[in-house]
Order: C-alpha cells, then sequence, then structure tokens
C-alpha cells in the first residue's frame, strides 16, 4: 500500500482512480482549498473590462474557480494550462488550452506563447501564495502580469484519509508538493518517512525531499493520478 497526498477536495476521486487500476493506496487529505471572493470577483471584471491575450491557468482548482465566467473569455485569448489534468478541466468547461511537456513553470515558459511576451497581457489564475517564478519572469520579459489568487490552500491538523492504514502496511510515500512534502515530516515520525521510497512530481520537489536525507527517490511525469500511477507500475509493482 502507497500513502498519496492529495487537498481534501480530490482525495476520494483519487482513491477511487487507483482502486480501478489495481494499486493500493490510501490517500491524506493534508491541505483543504478555501475559495477567496474577492479575488474571483477582481477576475470577473478584469475579464470583462481588459480581456487578458494570454491566460495562465495553474491548477484543476483555478479551474473551478473560474468556471462561471469561462463564458466570458474571449475566442481570441489563447489559454495554457501548467499540465494535462489542467488542460483536461477546462476542456470540460469548453476552454480549449494549450499544456507543456514539462508540467512546471519552467516548462510553460518554454512554451511558444510566452517567447516573446512583450506588452502582452497575461493573466495568471492561481492558488495563494506558492512560486513566484513565472509572474517574475513574464514581467522581466515585458509582459503586463496580473495573478490572480482564487483559492488558498489551509493545512489539516487532522487529514482525512480513504482507508485505515498502518506504517507496517506503507511501501512508498508519493508526494506532490513543496509544502504536503514539509507537512508530512510536521505530522509523522522522520524516522518512519526516511526509511521509505518516496514518488514526487517534479525535480524541483525531489530537491525539498532530498534535504531530509531520503535517497530513494522516483520522479513522475506530471502529478496527475494516470501519471503516478503508471510510474509505480512500471518501477514499484
Amino acid at each position: 500500500m502507497y500513502l498519496l497526498t492529495r487537498p481534501v477536495p480530490g482525495i476520494e476521486k483519487s482513491q477511487q482512480y487507483w482502486h480501478r487500476h489495481d494499486v493500493r493506496v490510501t490517500c491524506l487529505g493534508l491541505v483543504d482549498i478555501v475559495y477567496e471572493v474577492n479575488e474571483i470577483g477582481r477576475l470577473e471584471t478584469a475579464m470583462r473590462s481588459h480581456p487578458p491575450t494570454i491566460m495562465i491557468v495553474t491548477s484543476q482548482y483555478a479551474v473551478k474557480a473560474m468556471a462561471p465566467l469561462a463564458a466570458d473569455l474571449p475566442a481570441t485569448s489563447t489559454v495554457l494550462a501548467v499540465g494535462a489534468a489542467t488542460a483536461t478541466a477546462l476542456a470540460r468547461i469548453n476552454v480549449p488550452a494549450q499544456s507543456p511537456a514539462v508540467p512546471t513553470s519552467e516548462g510553460l515558459l518554454e512554451m511558444p506563447a510566452l517567447k516573446d511576451a512583450k506588452n502582452q497581457q497575461i493573466a495568471i489564475i492561481k492558488g495563494e501564495g506558492g512560486r513566484t517564478t513565472l509572474q517574475q519572469t513574464l514581467t522581466d520579459n515585458g509582459a503586463l502580469v496580473d495573478s490572480f489568487a482564487v483559492y488558498r490552500r489551509v493545512q489539516m491538523k487532522a487529514p482525512p484519509q480513504t482507508n485505515q492504514w498502518q506504517w507496517d502496511d506503507v511501501k512508498g510515500i508519493i508526494a506532490t508538493s513543496e509544502a504536503m512534502v514539509r507537512q508530512l515530516f510536521d505530522l509523522y515520525d522522520s524516522a518512519v518517512l526516511t526509511a521509505l521510497p518516496w514518488l514526487t512530481v517534479s525535480p524541483r520537489v525531489a530537491d525539498v525531499i532530498s534535504t531530509y536525507k531520503i535517497i530513494n527517490i522516483g520522479v513522475a511525469n506530471g502529478a496527475s493520478d494516470e501519471q503516478l500511477c503508471r510510474w509505480i507500475k512500471e518501477n514499484w509493482e
């Protein structure tokens, strides 16, 4: 059995996916998602008064926040999604989006639409906090960037879980963000955590895991259940 970290709204969906694909996991909801009404309102105003030339959507939760506004997005706007799962979520609300081969800020910056973004009006739809690489790089390159933090993550002191489990049953840990890596070490015995192999979603998160003296770290091609499950089957099963 593997421990898989997810935001609370996604744990049941992930659990069902892994069950269908015959890989045993327990999903831990380490953070909850709280939507920011004021920021969503600011985004709505911006989309109607000064529609962005390019819109960058950084997660499925950002998609949910902007869903009621999708009809106001001009057909001329280019929409970029940080990864395939976010692009799929956008397609469900009839917003076609492109996503990079590498699902990171750096991957987005390599996309043709952002290579020459000088004087382009760009909106980044994201969660509160997180990395500033994308906005800073685009601004330095002459783009007119506005960020909309339409949700925030709230750490769970007693994370909900999809199954009862014991450490003796755990064969590996799947950590999907830097924040979740740190929270695992805040909540659980570091000696147990460091004895297990880890899987994560980018070299950047793997670097954070390695600071806890963990050596056995795998990196999947993305954070979707499909990508993580495929990696597990190919490498750990």
